[in-house]
């Protein structure tokens, strides 16, 4: 148990991990959700927003489950003494920390694809791009959405979709109140010609 741990699943360092932990808001126990200890708190957007508000909201940030799992794994190891664990007594020691591991990376297998297939879905419908394309461009990207969706603003043609998106909201102008004279100063009109004046 104590090799599977060290170096079957760990790939951060503890540093690494806690670092993207303290980002995230702790969660209170949930018995229908037992193995999720934190979220990112992201309510995503949905397709009607502008792409950049989806990005900026973090529509498309990875999955966080995979450190959670990552947690899951140290928290294990601290649990464990060698010198006076035998084998066969680590795993039940470390029994829900491995249960915790195993649902939270099949969190993860789940939400990181889905959310793949977003970020193509919101670059193709908001650019002129191939799918294809796309993923050649991202593969050899070295910076973040942000800055990628900005390149794509100067130098791709959005579409018209999108361009509905960003006017969207704005409703109709407000109207200017204009000044109006009193109404003891207007002038009454009548029908007909004015009466001759004696």
């Amino acid at each position: 148990m104590y090799s599977f741990i060290k170096e079957g699943s760990i790939r951060h360092s503890r540093e690494v991990v806690m670092e993207h932990i303290k980002k995230l808001q702790p969660l209170n126990y949930n018995k229908f959700m037992w193995w999720r200890t934190h979220t990112d708190k992201v309510v995503p957007l949905g397709k009607r927003a502008p792409l950049k508000e989806r990005i900026l909201n973090g529509d498309f940030n990875p999955s966080t489950y995979f450190w959670q799992a990552q947690l899951s794994l140290y928290t294990a190891k601290d649990k464990l003494d060698l010198s006076k664990h035998e084998t066969r007594y680590q795993l039940e020691i470390c029994a829900v920390d491995f249960a915790r591991h195993k649902r939270l990376m099949e969190d993860f297998h789940k939400e990181e694809p889905a959310r793949l297939e977003a970020l193509y879905d919101g670059f193709t419908s908001a650019f002129q791009i191939t799918k294809e394309e796309l993923i050649e461009t991202l593969m050899n990207w070295s910076g973040d959405i942000l800055s990628f969706y900005e390149y794509c603003s100067n130098f791709l043609r959005t579409t018209p979709a999108e361009n509905r998106k960003g006017m969207r909201g704005r409703g109709r102008p407000k109207k200017v109140k204009t000044e109006t004279v009193p109404k003891v100063l207007q002038i009454k009109r009548g029908r007909g010609r004015p009466r001759k004046q004696p």
